[in-house]
């Protein structure tokens, strides 16, 4: 701005040299020049010598006077140059009058502006009068009007200005917040910043990253992420990198984001393991320009989870693997069986209950350590062990026949019968042992488990030390369950499925909230079939669909004969949360028979959304969208994880019977309970007990918090007919 003042100075001075107020106007434009190369030298101080802070600088206070003299000495030239102005230099000045009026818009901070403009706006108006030989309205209006333009333009480029310079100062503010961040996060944390260049060298590592490689920071400068990955990542003799080190040079190189969380590294003879992530980086023009992640050493938190894990699968007893890890095991054998086949053993002791009467739980425990080593000196070394709880084992035999199951088993009764010496005392016992044979995929663990048990109770039929091989044609079970089967998938159409319906009611005042829906089978052969009886082998074989699909219109229909304060439950199978169709089924019913919300709930057991997906959630969330309440059954039964609760939201919790049975007479126990109902009361749970039997029962719920409860205290399931009638009998009810 000085410069071209000096510059405008120069030539408008040119223009007037030998006007008629030249000596005025030369002293004016000599202050001129000497005020803006004043300027141009303080605004040189002010950006490259002065503090950084200037809000309240005294140099302020020169810049607002210089802006005022500049405006009153050209005022002076505008209306001492219009006095005796030829028209040439008379439209010259109109021009400068309007130029430096726009321009105070630019000049500065709003004070520095004002000090110009208004001096200048005076004189201009002043110049106006001067040339037109008086004042003339429409000129002063247009004046006026280009006046409070200007003045506006002055407002609002400087609270542009302004608002620019605010965002400036934050941004580097939250810089350097970001920057005092990075650089005690180095310093402290485990974790360490990674970045590489184009070429995918390590730059700047900081000290945090060089420890944990046990190198030092100029080593890591100078050394590529891929060899230094390559390097470290060896898996064996070899040298061959690790499936994860792999993956992370894959990605790599083909520019990819990745994020791994256990990389396996060696540094000299320690095995060391990383959690890795990095992101590529490009410029504006779309050019890779390097790498930039975050990495950390959780070699600490990989063995204390390894060491959970194996405290979590393992019996702390005996050291065997436990229920859980059984469970996980036989479902790998029934998924696809090695080899031959896979054997199951279920062995029982002998008179151990008596030696944990007669010496104590010390010497049981002893002895149960005595017996899982004798197991572990009899099986084959791929073989795995377990213990199921109490004197109850469990062996796995991959890739065996009958011949070798029925060896292992014998040497095991064989070796058990021998007496135990323990630290007091010398104890005998013996075993029986069941075989089942798991031969091809596709076999339910349930029914590989319940095969062996069939044969252990067998064993125990035909006396001590004895050990029998699951026969499947000679069992009559075996047969009722494949005539079921078979005709559930082959004569569907002509089975005959009834509802009956069990009241859920509110334990203060038995009125009736609920009935849950309970499907039966007219069997031609064998009679009235309860649920439990089918509804696994329709799971297996795919007819659960098609039964769910009749359940939820049947229940629907009787929903509709209801009161509109009393819900039909109904029951969801796992294998009914994958059926496509399901959504739009209930959706159906639900219009079809014109039910209001809330009138259907649907019970899952948590075992029917263990897989806390997304899907599973988009199906729950659906079925709650249709105005149907959700409920989470037989609680405490299985494996009543609190992430069903947290990733899911259930209108009721049901608590299983045996936890309501074991409850009543042990305190631990009834604290557990109330602890439970307390909860689910503060998250919009209403609590139902299951399996009431007596009205001790209801007194001691109604003092741990339950709200409803279900059960023959109440009522037996009966059919939907017999449920009118029992609730006329008594109007209480509704």
């Amino acid at each position: 701005m000085a410069l071209s003042g000096v510059a405008v100075t120069l030539t408008i001075g040119g223009m007037f040299w030998k006007h008629g107020h030249s000596d005025l106007l030369h002293i004016c434009f000599g202050l001129l020049l000497f005020l803006y190369l004043l300027f141009f030298s303080l605004n040189w101080y002010w950006l490259h010598v002065a503090d950084a802070d200037r809000a309240e600088h005294p140099m302020r206070y020169a810049f607002a006077l210089i802006s005022g003299s500049l405006g009153v000495l050209w005022a002076i030239v505008l209306v001492f140059g219009m006095i005796g102005a030829s028209s040439w230099q008379t439209n010259v000045l109109y021009a400068l009058g309007t130029a430096l009026m726009a321009i105070a818009a630019f000049t500065g901070p709003t004070i520095f502006s004002i000090a110009l403009w208004l001096p200048v706006t005076i004189g201009f108006a002043i110049s106006l009068i001067i040339a037109t030989h008086g004042v003339h309205y429409l000129q002063f209006l247009v004046l006026l009007a280009y006046a409070l333009l200007t003045l506006s333009a002055i407002v609002q480029v400087n609270a542009s200005a302004r608002e620019r310079e605010l965002r400036r100062l934050e941004a580097e503010r939250q810089s350097e917040v970001i920057n005092l961040l990075l650089r005690d996060f180095e310093e402290g944390a485990s974790d360490f910043l990674w970045e590489t260049d184009a070429s995918l060298t390590l730059i700047r590592p900081s000290l945090r990253f060089a420890e944990v490689a046990c190198s030092t920071p100029a080593e890591l400068a100078s050394m590529s992420i891929i060899r230094f990955l390559a390097e470290h990542g060896h898996a064996g003799p070899d040298h061959s990198c690790n499936a994860a080190v792999e993956s992370l040079i894959h990605r790599i190189g083909r520019r990819e984001t990745f994020n791994e969380p256990r990389t396996p590294l060696h540094f000299g003879n320690e095995e060391r393991c990383w959690s890795l992530a990095g992101k590529p980086v490009f410029d504006r023009e779309g050019v890779f320009i390097g790498y930039r992640g975050v990495g950390s050493d959780v070699t600490a938190h990989r063995l204390a989870e390894r060491k959970i894990a194996h405290i979590a699968s393992h019996d702390s007893l005996t050291g065997l693997g436990n229920r859980m890890s059984f469970d996980e095991a036989l479902q790998a054998a029934c998924s696809g069986p090695v080899g031959v086949g896979t054997g199951l053993i279920c062995l029982d002791l002998d008179h151990f209950k008596s030696v944990n009467d007669r010496f104590g739980h010390k010497t049981g425990d002893e002895l149960l350590h005595a017996v899982a080593r004798r197991i572990l000196s009899c099986v084959r070394s791929h073989d795995r062990c377990f213990r199921l709880g109490g004197d109850e084992f469990a062996i796995l035999l991959p890739d065996a026949t009958i011949a070798d199951a029925e060896a292992v088993t014998g040497r095991i009764i064989e070796r058990l019968a021998d007496p135990f010496r323990l630290a007091d005392v010398t104890v005998a016992i013996g075993s029986c042992a069941g075989i089942a044979m798991i031969t091809r995929p596709g076999i339910l663990p349930e029914d590989a488990r319940h095969a062996a048990d069939l044969a252990l109770y067998r064993a125990k039929a035909s006396g001590r030390g004895s050990a029998r091989l699951f026969d499947p044609d000679s069992d009559r079970h075996t047969t009722r369950l494949r005539r079921i089967d078979a005709a559930l998938v082959s004569e569907f159409e002509k089975q005959v499925f009834f509802l009956e319906y069990q009241p859920i009611v509110r334990l203060d005042s038995c009125a009736v909230t609920t009935v849950e829906a309970l499907v039966r089978w007219n069997h031609s052969e064998y009679g009235i079939l309860p649920p439990d009886q089918f509804i696994r082998a329709s799971e297996h074989n795919g007819a659960i669909i098609r039964i769910g699909a009749f359940v939820i219109e049947a229940a629907c229909a009787y929903a509709a004969t209801l009161p509109d304060h009393i819900a039909v439950a109904v029951n969801l199978s796992p294998v009914q949360l994958h059926d496509p169709a399901l959504i739009e089924r209930i959706s159906a019913a639900l219009v079809r028979h014109h039910l209001g919300p809330g009138r259907i709930e649907f019970e899952l057991t948590e075992t029917a959304i263990l897989d806390v997906s997304p899907e599973t959630r988009r199906i729950l969330e659906a079925i709650t969208a249709l105005g149907c309440r959700l409920a989470l059954d037989d609680f405490g039964s299985g494996y009543s994880s609190i992430s069903t609760l947290y990733y899911f939201r259930f209108d009721r919790l049901k608590i299983d019977r045996s936890l309501i049975k074991d409850a009543m007479d042990d305190p631990r126990r009834r604290t557990i309970l109330f602890y439970i109902s307390r909860m689910a009361r503060e998250v919009g749970l209403t609590i139902t007990a299951e399996g009431m039997e007596t009205d001790d029962h209801r007194v001691s719920l109604i003092e741990l918090g339950f709200e409803e409860g279900q059960g023959s205290l109440f009522s037996m399931p009966m059919s939907g007919d017999a449920l009118h009638d029992w609730l006329r009998t008594s109007p209480g009810r509704y």
